[in-house]
């Protein structure tokens, strides 16, 4: 009986992540073609979020950039979306090149975050990226994460109380510990994203990545956007960190994915600092 149960169960549909990594990748190739600043400007959605180097309107941001040093090559690496195929979101490398030459000025890694317009388009809600050396491997095929079939089977608005009182709870146990605060929510799967290192996938890496980060953190409760599902959030917002007579501060960004027990589980986290401060 329960094999015939798990045979009825319908298969995962990826199409909404595999739209949105087509279109990650249109946008990579506009890019190409029109110059970073103009791309953007086309595929960011009106309330889009860009980074520079806190949150700012991406669209009027783009607008106004006239002197973008090169031109950046990316291409997806990872999708994910949303059963309700409404809020995705794409990462992978990228690279900045020196215009009209082979000179390879700086490597990362980004994450952008999908939203469904009107019309069934895909635009830009949020993107950022961080800073690292040359990967020595090739990139990898593009991995598309299915959305979990019983997701968004709760009532919206018990997804979004569970949500709340996560975020609360989190923040609350970073201003203890944020490594241990990262791990105890951390998806299987999760990637971490910090400034001048390679992200860490999977759980194993993560623990590796976070042990050293023992502080207290404390990270605003800035901006959340949620799927219609209820089964995938972002939130995004500064961080501060005190450590002696200097304090660091900066910027972060979560992914969250509600798993088959309801529980928010983190996906994907990127802290980025901006700048020191001295302590008072």
């Amino acid at each position: 009986m329960l094999a015939l149960d798990l045979m009825a169960q319908p298969a995962p549909d990826t199409a909404a992540a595999r739209s949105a990594a087509a279109t990650d990748t249109e946008y990579a190739r506009l890019a190409m073609e029109k110059g970073m600043p103009a791309a953007s400007v086309d595929y960011f959605a009106e309330d889009g979020v860009a980074f520079a180097p806190f949150a700012v309107n991406g669209k009027k941001y783009w607008a106004s950039r006239k002197d973008f040093p090169g031109i950046l090559i990316w291409q997806p690496s990872f999708a994910a979306a949303a059963r309700a195929a409404d809020l995705a979101y794409t990462t992978g490398p990228w690279e900045l090149k020196k215009k009209d030459e082979e000179i390879s000025l700086a490597y990362g890694h980004y994450v952008t975050v999908w939203k469904k317009q009107p019309g069934e388009t895909w635009r830009i809600v949020l993107d950022v990226g961080i800073d690292h050396a040359q990967p020595i491997d090739s990139p990898l095929p593009l991995q598309i994460l299915p959305p979990d079939p019983t997701a968004g089977e709760r009532p919206l608005e018990a997804a979004k109380r569970n949500l709340e009182k996560t975020l609360r709870d989190f923040v609350g146990s970073a201003q203890r510990n944020i490594g241990k605060a990262l791990l105890a929510y951390a998806s299987e799967d999760m990637r971490v994203f910090r400034e001048q290192s390679f992200p860490a996938v999977g759980l194993d890496a993560a623990h590796l990545m976070l042990s050293s980060e023992t502080g207290a953190v404390s990270r605003e409760l800035g901006s959340t956007k949620l799927s219609d599902s209820g089964d995938l959030c972002v939130s995004y917002g500064n961080y501060s960190e005190v450590r002696g007579n200097v304090g660091d501060r900066g910027i972060y960004v979560m992914i969250w994915r509600i798993n088959m027990n309801g529980d928010w589980k983190l996906a994907l986290d990127l802290q980025k600092k901006i700048a020191p401060t001295s302590a008072q």
